[in-house]
């Protein structure tokens, strides 16, 4: 058994590895840019209206009112209409704007009659217009390599036209979960079931990270069942994940089966809780992890240890929960010689430990956005100390 820091240590030092792809700009979504993009084009590519209004040359027109309408212009028209001294086009947002012109007089400020309009202010050179490259000019650095592919990223590059980008590749995970007890929910529950929530948790923790499992597996304690299940994982899949079967019961046979079929081990067992008999491992360069069952357990190692590898392999740089410093509201007592992550709430005046912090309870982790990190060598902290606090990539 395995301090917290050695167990992180060596973990990190040994797993997970980015890899370079290209891809469809749509399936880019929730990735990590694995190099600069630069602006194929000026942005917008021509002069456009900004306004719905009239398009006027103010050369040698100073305090002039009113205009001759010579013309429309609407988004998609060329702006090839050619203006004179004193007359004007109408002209709609999103429209080029005639060479000629310099700028927009916003349809608030126009009365038209007849054939002309009649301006109730004064107007300036530039008024309304996007001119070109306003935005970004060609050649011009458009996103940094390691910029998060969020929809705006992605719509800007579409504006771009840019249709495929590189990124760090999404790894493929898959979840085996194990036990003769377990029952999908839907069905009915016989004496000695309990229905599966695991690979429920895992699902939904990996669709924060814009991961959909490539396997769901649900595994009897066999372990011929267990080692062609974890076989075909291991082949088809970047990263995976066991949860149950850990310990060192008759019937907990993932480490048995893991060992058979080669996986190097890093580590097993960790001095923490929840979740003490976890395993971690490699196998032809893929992270492999075996959770203990309890629900609670599974969290806590899937955000302290897996979250952070998957950030890795996404090209994250920022790879762990952020960690700050708050205020004890309620004194913890601890009798463990092991490291606690205790499910918490932050406060405005603090952090406070929630009730139920069995490793089998995930009510207290519904309600928690933040875990309190007591050392291992800690034999309690008194209410009114600063203590670390992880907070949970989501919000209540």
């Amino acid at each position: 058994m395995i301090p917290v820091e050695e167990a992180k240590r060596i973990l990190f030092s040994k797993a997970g590895k980015a890899t370079v792809v290209t891809v469809d700009l749509l399936g880019a979504s929730g990735c990590v840019l694995a190099e600069s993009v630069f602006s194929p084009i000026d942005l917008p590519s021509f002069n456009q209206s900004a306004m719905d209004g009239y398009a006027v040359a103010s050369v040698n027109l100073k305090n002039k009112k009113q205009f001759e309408i010579v013309g429309e212009l609407k988004a998609g028209d060329a702006g090839s209409i050619f203006l004179q001294p004193g007359q004007a086009v109408r002209i709609f947002t999103g429209a080029e704007v005639p060479v000629s012109a310099d700028s927009i007089v916003i349809q608030e400020k126009a009365e038209r009659v007849n054939g002309s309009i009649y301006l109730s202010e004064d107007f300036h050179p530039g008024d309304c217009i996007r001119f070109k490259g306003s935005q970004i000019k060609k050649d011009e650095l458009a996103l940094t390599k390691d910029t998060f592919l969020n929809p705006a990223a992605i719509g800007f590059l579409a504006a771009l036209g840019i249709t495929q980008v590189p990124i760090y590749k999404k790894p493929e995970v898959s979840i085996i979960v194990t036990g003769n007890e377990l029952i999908k929910p839907g069905h009915v529950l016989n004496d000695g079931q309990v229905y599966e929530s695991n690979s429920f948790s895992l699902h939904a923790a990996l669709h924060q990270l814009h991961i959909r499992p490539k396997f769901i597996f649900t595994a009897l304690d066999e372990i011929n069942e267990l080692k062609n299940k974890i076989e075909k994982c291991l082949v088809d899949s970047d990263l995976i994940i066991l949860t149950g079967g850990i310990s060192v019961g008759k019937y907990d046979l993932v480490h048995d089966a893991l060992k058979s079929l080669e996986v190097e081990t890093l580590f097993y067992k960790v001095a923490q809780k929840p979740g003490k008999p976890f395993f971690s491992g490699m196998w032809n360069g893929k992270p492999v992890f075996a959770l203990p069952g309890n629900p609670a357990a599974v969290l806590v190692c899937f955000y302290e240890y897996i979250y952070p590898i998957i950030r890795t392999m996404q090209g994250f740089k920022n790879k762990s929960m952020p960690e700050v410093k708050l205020k004890l509201l309620k004194t913890i007592s601890k009798k463990e010689d092991r490291a606690l992550f205790l499910r918490s709430s932050v406060m405005h005046d603090g952090v406070m430990p929630l009730d139920k912090q069995d490793s089998n309870m995930l009510f207290s982790f519904a309600e928690a956005d933040s875990l309190i990190y007591v050392p291992i060598e800690s034999e309690g902290i008194n209410q009114g100390t600063m203590v670390e606090v992880h907070l949970l990539p989501f919000n209540k």
